[in-house]
């Protein structure tokens, strides 16, 4: 396992913020959510490579900005 830093400024609102929480927890490979000293980053306890981290990162990015066209 490993903890990557996954970027939330574009979750502005306390709901995004909420929603984001709960997809991550409901990702198979996601073992852990915790907070950071900033406000807009998470910490990820990830089962898998970087590689399906990032994707996931990208995931969760552009539905976010597509909700908000």
């Amino acid at each position: 396992m490993s903890i990557y830093e996954l970027d939330i400024s574009w979750a502005t609102t306390t709901n995004e913020r909420r929603l984001l929480r709960w997809e991550l927890l409901a990702a198979i490979d996601v073992a852990g959510v915790f907070l950071t000293t900033r406000d807009d980053v998470l910490a990820v306890l990830w089962r898998a490579d970087r590689r399906g981290f990032e994707t996931l990162a990208r995931s969760l990015g552009a539905a976010s900005r597509e909700e908000k066209r």
